[in-house]
Formats: C-alpha cells, sequence, structure tokens
C-alpha cells in the first residue's frame, strides 16, 4: 500500500519536481536513440550512420537551453545525412527540436524552421519515397512537421496566458496591498482627528475652568466650587468619548464607528464653552434637520475646534460670535472672537489640520486668520452640499 503521508510531504513534492523534468528532457532523445538503433542494426549500418545518427539525436540534451541553435544543428546533420543517401528513425529529432523552437521561441523562428523542415520532407520524399508513393510520403511528413508547429505554438500560447495570469494576480495583489496601506492610513488620519475635537475641546475646558477656579477660591469660594464641578463634568464627558471610540477601535465593523454629534448638540456645546468666561453668542439662519448626518457631525466639530482654540489662544478675549447659515446647497460658518491672536500657535497643531481635512471631504472652502478689519481671530468658510444632501432641503428650510 502506499503512504499516502509519504506522498503528501514537502520532500516528497520537492523530489518529484526534480525527477519530472529529467524524465521530460531525456524522454525524447532516448526514444529517438533507441529508434534509431534498431533501424540502424537491422539495416547494418556502417560507424559513419552510427555517428550521423546520435549527432542529429543528443543535442535535444540542451533544447530548453538554446532551442534555435539545436534546432539547426539537428536539422543540419540531418541534410548531411540525407545527402549521404541514409535515412532513419534519428531524424524525428528534428521534429522533436521544431517543437521546442515552436513552444519556447517567438514565431519568426518558428517560421523559419517550419520551412526548414518544409524542405528537408521535399528532399527526404523525392529521393527515399518508394515509386509512386512520394505524394504520400511528402504528406504524411508534412503532417507530422505541421503537427509539431502546432503543438509547439499551442503550448507557447498556453505559456503566455498563464504567464499573464500569474501576472494579472501579481499586480492585484499589490494593489490590494496599497489599497489595504491607504485605508489604513486614512483610519488613521480619522482616528487622530476625532480624538483630538474629543479630547483637546474637554482638556481646554478643563483647564480653563480650573483656573478660573484657583483665581476666585479666595474671594468666592462657592463660584470656584462650582467651577471645579463643572470642570470634572467636562473631564468625565471627554473621557465616556475617548471610551467610546476606543470601543470602537477594538470591534470590528461596528455601525457606530466614533461619537457623532448633531447641530442639537451646539447649544450644549455653546453652554460649556460659556462656562469658561466667554461670551459666546451662536446666531443660526436656516434649517438644518434635513442635513445628513456627516455634514452636521462636520459643522458641529468645526466650531468645536474653533472654540477650543479661541479659549487656549485668544488672549483677553470677551466674546466669540459663531454665525451659521444653512442653505440649498452650502452651509456657511463663520467664528470669531474678540481676542489678541497667536497666529504661529493657532496656524500650526492637529486642530486646523484636522478642520482643512473635514472641509476638503465636502469641496469646501475655510479661511483662519486675524479678523478683518478688528481685532481677534476668524474662522470662516463654507461646505458644498452634494445632490444628496442639498435635496433633503426644503425651500422653507434653506430661507
Amino acid at each position: 500500500m502506499y503512504d499516502l503521508r509519504l506522498m503528501s510531504s514537502p520532500s516528497y513534492s520537492r523530489s518529484l519536481g526534480r525527477v519530472i523534468p529529467r524524465v521530460l528532457l531525456l524522454g525524447p532523445p532516448v526514444l529517438c536513440t533507441a529508434a534509431a538503433a534498431h533501424d540502424l542494426l537491422y539495416n547494418r549500418s556502417g560507424p559513419l550512420d552510427w555517428l550521423l545518427a546520435m549527432a542529429v539525436v543528443w543535442p535535444l540534451l540542451a533544447r530548453r537551453r538554446a532551442p534555435v541553435a539545436v534546432f539547426w544543428c539537428c536539422w543540419g546533420v540531418a541534410m548531411v545525412t540525407w545527402a549521404l543517401g541514409t535515412v532513419s528513425f534519428a531524424e524525428f529529432a528534428v521534429l522533436v527540436a521544431l517543437y521546442t523552437v515552436a513552444a519556447h521561441r517567438d514565431p519568426r523562428h518558428a517560421v523559419a524552421a517550419a520551412v526548414a523542415v518544409g524542405l528537408g520532407v521535399g528532399v527526404t520524399a523525392v529521393r527515399f519515397g518508394p515509386t509512386g508513393s512520394v505524394n504520400d510520403v511528402a504528406i504524411v511528413l508534412g503532417g507530422l512537421t505541421a503537427a509539431a508547429l502546432f503543438l509547439g505554438t499551442t503550448v507557447r500560447a498556453q505559456h503566455r496566458y498563464l504567464a499573464s495570469i500569474e501576472d494579472r494576480a501579481e499586480r492585484l495583489e499589490r494593489e490590494r496591498e496599497q489599497q489595504a496601506r491607504l485605508a489604513a492610513a486614512a483610519e488613521r488620519t480619522r482616528i487622530a482627528r476625532e480624538m483630538h475635537d474629543i479630547v483637546a475641546h474637554g482638556l481646554v475646558v478643563v483647564v480653563a475652568l480650573a483656573e478660573a477656579a484657583a483665581a476666585t477660591n479666595a474671594t468666592d469660594p462657592p463660584g470656584a466650587r462650582d467651577k471645579m464641578l463643572q470642570a470634572a463634568a467636562t473631564g468625565r464627558e471627554s473621557l465616556t468619548g475617548m471610551r467610546r471610540l476606543l470601543g470602537v477601535l477594538r470591534t470590528e465593523g461596528g455601525a457606530d464607528r466614533a461619537p457623532q454629534p448633531d447641530l442639537g448638540s451646539l447649544k450644549t456645546l455653546v453652554d460649556e464653552t460659556r462656562r469658561t468666561g466667554l461670551d459666546v453668542r451662536l446666531t443660526e439662519s436656516g434649517g438644518w434637520d434635513a442635513l445628513g448626518p456627516e455634514v452636521q457631525t462636520t459643522v458641529y466639530r468645526l466650531v468645536q475646534e474653533s472654540l477650543t482654540n479661541a479659549v487656549k489662544h485668544a488672549r483677553g478675549a470677551t466674546r466669540v460670535d459663531v454665525v451659521l447659515r444653512y442653505d440649498r446647497r452650502t452651509v456657511a460658518f463663520r467664528i470669531s472672537d474678540d481676542g489678541a491672536p497667536e497666529a504661529p500657535a493657532r496656524s500650526g497643531g492637529n486642530g486646523l489640520t484636522g478642520m482643512r481635512e473635514r472641509v476638503a471631504m465636502f469641496d469646501g472652502t475655510l479661511r483662519a486668520g486675524p479678523a478683518e478689519p478688528g481685532p481677534g481671530w476668524t474662522v470662516a468658510g463654507e461646505l458644498r452640499l452634494g445632490e444628496r444632501e442639498s435635496a433633503a432641503l426644503t425651500p422653507e428650510e434653506a430661507r
């Protein structure tokens, strides 16, 4: 009985992979040699005939490395043999060489080899064919030549097809890897943006409330206590948001990729910022209820980041104006404060980068810089709504 475990082992596969090519390489020369030896022994041929027969057959051992050179070598020796008036089964090696050229070289070499073999077929049929059967010999030998050529070209076409399939599979694999890297980079960017939006605002508010509580602790203990409680509440909210985001990262295919606030949460955001001492005034025009969740989240994050920057960077600011206008095709926003701007601090960092990325998702515009005219800092721009978002707004809501 066969040992199936041995046959399926890697060592068995490697050994089989070495044996099969050797058998295929040695098979034609051995068969041609055996046929030629039988013919030469039967005809009691001399040493020269044996030498020429072996000279036709055994160059086939190098046919994989140099198909064209081996063919012309076999063909030349065969022509010499026919010129000397001898014919044997050894000349079938020329057909094997023709097949190899057709299978492993371009068509121009195969056509030239086929023409040469056709010439040899004509010479053989005329010189060695029986009287009255020259045409039959030519047809048989021509058929064998055509079969060798056809089989070689078919194998070559199959090899090219398989090579194209492998190349396509490799290219698809590289494209999949590239897409996976791009998706991973985009996901890292999204996570960094969400983490900044969720944590940065809360920490800035907590710091501002803590500083205000420390400043008023001696003169207004109850007020300082309220500010500390507000700071604790804000910190817990930020911690909850961060935990939700981390929870999403630990799961696959979750529906809620991250906490996604809508425009209904703007008033809570404004009230939270007011506790830091800034007079935040929110002005909205148009209806936002029919806006898509992506648009609402983007506008909320833009306002949140702008308020965070005002609390953190606007020196001496007392007021922040938030103006939002919802239209059928655009959502315009403008957030400005009256503090002394810190251009270097506001122009760098992840906050403004995240804002630009969010605005770019809607092919919008963004301008962040000193207010003109007057003191302060202004963040202004608009989001261009797609067909789905703009169609969701009715004419009454867009007024």
